[in-house]
């Protein structure tokens, strides 16, 4: 399909007539990205292309067929690449290089990589403020090569300088639309095409009778002169009428007479023949002092001064500019967010006052005494009764046999062992030693990746922390139990994290005496919950602590749920990862747990 649009508003036409000036768009005839994380993927119905330092790299090709034939860098003003940006995970800046291979949209991956030329703009930089705005770089150099045939066309290659990550929006884009330009100022018309070959000659016909020499008629009137060029305009040099000069850019013929009279548009002695071209000065700056014809892009609207001007920027009311080509229509409104949380309860205001008392109520009638009984008479108080004897003293009972010795009490602490390395490490039972006092904790859980929904990145949800289990364990002397240090979860990009490892210790037969559940992962900002901290329920641990949620999606990015804290190093131990700000980002790893064994 033909990709060249040349601009043919009002404005445009009458320029391209004074000045022999065109301006063209050119949309990509392919391009896609590599990735060499998925070296056997391709990726050329993707609606962006990625760029990351030593992993992802953008291929663009732009087909110039629709370029009038004989067009060759003679005819190029300017040529500028055009590039939306979707996203700026970690900002920094990439190279534009030649390819210097062929290669297919639908089949390049980063096994399949053609050669990369030499570069054509190099540390083009690129900060989070341009998401959702165009950035432009000056590709003059390549077009006048694939043009004058000294390079092939095989299009060009966006290689990241450490530390970039981001993304462009490719020709697949349904979401904005902004697929990458080729932005070309022409001018002239080109080289004059081939004469045709020459017809051939028609048989001669009979030659007519002569007739009559007729009168000789009058001389005619002398045709007006021709156009004499004196070159640039010199204020003491006495003009003629049909004298053409060069003046402020642009070209002048002289109608009277004149010396030390300055062609402009007031002056009556000169007519204007071509018009100063359009000097085209990228994008507006504030700062920038224009000049009458200097063009600029501003809103997504092409300009030209139409006086000089500083910090004045265009639009329809501005004096100082006009328009030369305006956008688009906008595309549709993209949904409507989600609401906002509920904002907090307000305090409870002061108490009204107290109402007035009401009127006391009239006494009821008393009702009459009743009658008092009769006291009964008091008994008498009997005799008391003589002491009996003592009694004589009982013998004493034989002495019983001596008990057996009770069982020995567990020794003291004598050594204390630090188990972090993520994974199961055997531990034998010294000699005397029957109990263990064992603190775990749970490996935490891994953040999760951020999800892009409708241009916008919501960020992905932390990881929750591992739990904290103080427990003591009866052992046999001389066995060998299985100390088991929990991983902390893996994040993964697009996807929620993964969940961390239990700690615990066991015995040969593989039976469980005490352990310390790890974090749960964080969910990816498509809706997924905050990892859920290490729980606690039916640990018989007598000493235990719950680990700790992770933050939520969308909190910029969601936090990990925080580790234990070992004294008195002060280090974190199974912490929970802290989600990412970019879909092609993993969330962040959690850390492992820990087993400290003292006997």
């Amino acid at each position: 399909m033909n990709r060249l649009k040349i601009l043919v508003s009002s404005a445009l036409l009458a320029f391209a007539f004074l000045f022999g000036t065109a301006y063209g768009q050119i949309t990509p005839s392919a391009d896609a990205y590599t990735n060499t994380a998925s070296p056997t993927t391709n990726y050329g119905a993707a609606a962006t292309l990625n760029v990351e330092s030593a992993s992802q790299t953008a291929f663009i090709q732009f087909d110039l067929s629709a370029i009038p034939v004989g067009y060759t860098s003679a005819n190029i003003a300017k040529a500028s690449l055009k590039l939306y940006v979707n996203a700026v995970g970690t900002a920094g800046s990439f190279n534009v290089n030649f390819v210097d291979g062929a290669w297919t949209e639908s089949k390049i991956d980063a096994n399949l990589l053609p050669a990369l030329g030499t570069t054509i703009a190099s540390s083009v930089p690129l900060v989070k403020s341009n998401v959702r705005d165009y950035i432009i770089i000056d590709v003059t150099s390549a077009v006048s090569a694939w043009l004058n045939g000294t390079q092939a066309n095989d299009g060009i290659a966006l290689i990241a300088n450490s530390p970039l990550s981001c993304s462009f929006t490719s020709k697949e884009s349904t979401t904005f639309s902004h697929s990458p330009e080729l932005d070309i100022v022409f001018l002239g018309n080109g080289a004059q095409g081939p004469p045709g070959p020459q017809g051939p000659e028609g048989p001669q016909g009979p030659q007519g009778v002569s007739g009559p020499s007729g009168p000789i008629g009058p001389q005619g009137v002398a045709g007006p002169a021709g156009i004499n060029n004196r070159g640039t305009w010199v204020s003491t040099t006495a003009y003629q009428i049909n004298d053409s000069v060069s003046y402020a850019g642009a070209s002048w013929i002289a109608l009277a007479v004149n010396t030390d009279s300055a062609p402009n548009s007031t002056n009556t002695n000169w007519q204007l023949l071509s018009a100063k071209g359009m000097n085209n000065q990228g994008s507006w700056v504030s700062s920038v002092n224009y000049q009458v014809d200097d063009a600029v892009t501003d809103g997504g609207q092409f300009w030209i001064a139409v006086a000089a001007n500083t910090q004045s920027e265009p639009s329809l009311l501005n004096p100082n500019w006009q328009i030369v080509a305006a956008s688009g229509a906008s595309g549709p409104a993209g949904a409507q967010g989600p609401a906002g949380q509920t904002g907090p309860t307000g305090q409870t205001g002061p108490a009204g006052p107290t109402g007035p008392q009401g009127s006391q109520g009239a006494a009821g009638p008393q009702g009459p005494t009743g009658l008092t009984g009769a006291t009964g008479a008091t008994g008498a108080t009997g005799a008391a009764g003589a002491q009996g004897p003592m009694g004589l003293q009982g013998l004493t009972g034989a002495t019983g046999p001596q008990g057996p010795q009770g069982l020995q009490g567990p020794g003291g602490s004598s050594a204390v062992q630090i188990y972090s390395t993520p994974g199961t490490t055997q531990f034998m039972v010294p000699a005397g030693v029957n109990l263990l006092v064992v603190e775990m904790i749970g490996g935490g859980g891994a953040g999760g990746s951020a999800f892009n929904l409708l241009g916008s990145t919501i960020d992905g949800a932390g990881g929750g922390s591992g739990a904290y289990v103080k427990a003591f364990v009866n052992i046999t002397p001389g066995a060998t139990y299985n100390i088991n240090v929990g991983a902390g979860g893996i994040g993964a990009a697009g996807a929620g994290g993964g969940a961390g490892v239990n700690s615990s210790i066991s015995d040969s037969s593989g039976n469980i005496l005490a352990y310390a559940n790890a974090g749960a992962g964080g969910g990816d900002g498509n809706g997924g919950g905050p990892g859920v901290g290490g729980s606690i329920a039916g640990n018989t641990g007598p000493f235990a602590t719950a680990g700790i949620n992770g933050g939520p999606i969308g909190a910029s990015p969601g936090a990990g749920g925080a580790g234990i804290t070992l004294v008195p190093n002060g280090q974190q131990v199974g912490a929970g990862g802290s989600g990412s700000t970019s879909a092609q980002l993993p969330g962040a790893n959690g850390t492992a747990g820990l087993v400290l064994v003292t006997f």
